[in-house]
């Protein structure tokens, strides 16, 4: 019998926590997709191998413990790399130095100069380099976004956020490079602004080494005299929060972002904004592989990777040097 292989086969890079979450939303997913196939999950652990390939029930040849088996099989159109950030420049360079389009999860790299080099080289080898950064395709976000766009929200202030939770910090991380990927690409995202100036102190409660902070809080400087808090730990006891806060000149809005909440206090008046909830990964997946169809611009492109590094760089030094940070290129 002639096996009939889809037009879109997909490797996971990476069978971490993440990896896991990725592989459960591929196999859904190709179920609804005609042309979407999970064909590979790749990972140098054979534990963390044999453990995913249990839990989904894959047969032993989808598990690779070596990428190259992947890139060099024709079939396989994209990868989505998962794996410990400090992987993700030479992953993503070899995968697309091999023809394949690449999804990237965040933060696109770890220096802004590498993130430069991996968009130059997806746009001269004409392949689709999307950065994963989920909360763009977040229902709530976006109607917060459009609300904006249409003056809704009007007279903008202030935003304040709050990426706070009760965790063992992940081995080899700080909490800047893990957790304010998001906040800034939120804000870029409604705003479709790059803050001027950042202001961060942290510090490294838990491990005490410069360098792997649990805990931050940022000052960020937008065009318009809007001003920016984000406050990150994983020391924070009780209930996880992913929160925004933008502060007009006549209401706040209030976004839970993981569960896709709004509402608007205006005055004495609490008004809930009606959302559907959506599947962010399913919807970043569909994104992912309608771009490598179409081969149009993602919505979450190189560029807001590349910006994106540039202002956690920014912060990083401002930590370090406890001073006001510019931003190159906002």
């Amino acid at each position: 019998m002639i096996e009939l292989v889809k037009e879109n086969g997909i490797a996971v890079v990476g069978a971490g926590y993440w990896g896991a979450k990725l592989v459960e939303e591929y196999l859904a997913l190709s179920k609804k997709l005609k042309d979407l196939e999970l064909r590979a999950v790749v990972d140098g652990s054979p534990e963390a191998l044999i453990s995913i390939g249990d839990k989904f029930s894959l047969p032993r040849s989808m598990l690779k413990r070596n990428i190259d088996e992947v890139l060099e099989d024709p079939t396989i159109t994209g990868v989505h790399i998962a794996t410990p950030n400090e992987t993700h420049y030479s992953l993503a360079m070899k995968s697309i130095a091999s023809g394949k389009n690449v999804l990237l999860e965040k933060p696109m790299c770890l220096v802004s100069s590498d993130a430069f080099r991996l968009a130059r080289s997806a746009e001269k080898n004409n392949l689709v380099l999307l950065i994963g950064h989920i909360f763009r395709f977040n229902n709530a976000i976006n109607k917060v976004k459009d609300m904006y766009e249409k003056g809704a929200i009007s007279g903008v202030r202030c935003v304040e956020m709050k990426w706070t939770s009760a965790m063992s910090p992940p081995a080899n991380r700080d909490i800047l490079f893990d957790l304010a990927p998001h906040p800034i690409d939120i804000l870029n995202h409604i705003f479709e602004e790059w803050p001027i100036q950042v202001y961060a102190k942290g510090h490294s409660y838990e491990r005490k080494e410069v360098g792997k902070e649990e805990v931050a809080y940022i000052t960020l400087d937008f065009p318009d005299s809007i001003i920016s808090s984000v406050a990150l730990s994983w020391l924070h006891h009780g209930p996880r929060e992913r929160t925004v806060n933008i502060i007009g000149e006549k209401s706040v809005v209030k976004i839970e972002a993981v569960e896709q909440t709004i509402q608007v206090f205006e005055e004495n008046n609490v008004q809930e904004i009606p959302i559907n909830r959506n599947n962010t990964i399913e919807s970043e997946i569909t994104h992912f592989i309608n771009c490598i169809k179409t081969n149009d611009p993602p919505i979450n492109s190189a560029l807001t990777g590349i910006m994106n590094v540039t202002v956690l760089e920014a912060m990083r030094k401002s930590i370090n040097s406890s001073t006001a940070i510019k931003v190159i290129g906002s």
